[in-house]
């Protein structure tokens, strides 16, 4: 009974994840669903402008689901830069890709190099237990990976992706994340933090706080503190800005599950409109943001 109890939490824990995750797919917000921003392409003219495909991979068992983005043409640097980082991402097929060239047939490599794995590895852990144990814990073993390479936004001066993934393999429940990456269309080079500055100043370090502070209880009602220590599982003091992303009029701030908060509260994220960020950016900050 005890047994039992405990994997039922569990499969509920899983499913929970799984919930949590979708809302990233199709649309990128903020767990909380009160901002919101739309995963759509807004292309303007540009001489920079590329045209992309859709390519995407789903293994016959529905383990593996990958998809991305990637540009039709090559061999300009924000194409090339693009390319790697999709090989980043999807090992395999930046190895294949350099041998063949052929982007659809790197990924149906990649793909299937994932799922290769994969089922190794589930075979290696079944083989710990018993075929009773196996009864028992079945549902442990229905293992996927889905990771999204998705174009979010692309104007005149940069292009956003974001890395939308979800991943369990085995335990309470699985990872998920959302990981966005801005390419400077002149240069090809990805833009970081090098285009801040005074972000360790106490005027930002108050406005980031107080949109974190926001992100946690908007939902908590009554129950909501106004002490951002009291969310986080770092000391505050350690807070860091982490995996930046430009979007339409904002500087959007990602973290992972567990990266400062517990599993339960998300992926807690900070939006700054173009307006609040204008003093903390460097003269190429405000040049690829048309200032």
């Amino acid at each position: 009974m005890k047994k039992t109890i405990i994997t039922l939490a569990a499969v509920l824990l899983l499913f929970a994840s799984c919930d949590r995750v979708r809302q990233y797919l199709g649309k990128v917000k903020d767990p909380k669903g009160t901002k919101e921003i739309v995963a759509q392409t807004k292309e303007k003219d540009s001489q920079a402008s590329l045209r992309f495909e859709h390519l995407k991979y789903i293994s016959p068992d529905s383990m593996v689901s990958i998809s991305a983005d990637v540009p039709t043409t090559v061999g300009t640097p924000l194409a090339d830069s693009i390319m790697a980082y999709v090989g980043e991402t999807f090992e395999a097929f930046g190895t294949i890709y350099a041998e063949s060239h052929d982007a659809r047939q790197a990924f149906q490599y990649a793909g299937e190099g994932i799922h290769n794995q994969m089922t190794t590895e589930i075979a290696e852990a079944k083989a710990e237990y018993s075929a009773e144990e196996l009864q028992e814990m079945e549902w442990m073993f229905k293992w996927s990976n889905e990771i999204n390479l998705q174009k979010e936004y692309d104007c005149e001066h940069y292009i956003t992706y974001v890395n939308v993934g979800d991943n369990y393999t085995g335990g309470a429940h699985g990872y998920h994340w959302v990981l966005g990456t801005t390419f400077n269309k002149e240069t090809g080079k990805r833009i970081g933090k090098e285009i801040l500055k005074n972000t360790n100043s106490q005027a930002f370090r108050t406005m980031f706080q107080k949109e974190l502070l926001d992100y946690f209880t908007e939902s908590d009602g009554e129950n909501a503190s106004d002490d951002l220590k009291e969310y986080l599982l770092i000391d505050i003091n350690d807070l860091q800005i982490s995996n930046m992303r430009i979007t339409d009029k904002h500087f959007v701030f990602q973290y992972q599950p567990y990266e400062i908060a517990c599993y339960a509260a998300g992926m807690p994220i900070v939006i700054l409109p173009f307006d609040k960020m204008k003093p903390y950016l460097t003269a190429d900050g405000l040049r690829l943001i048309g200032e």
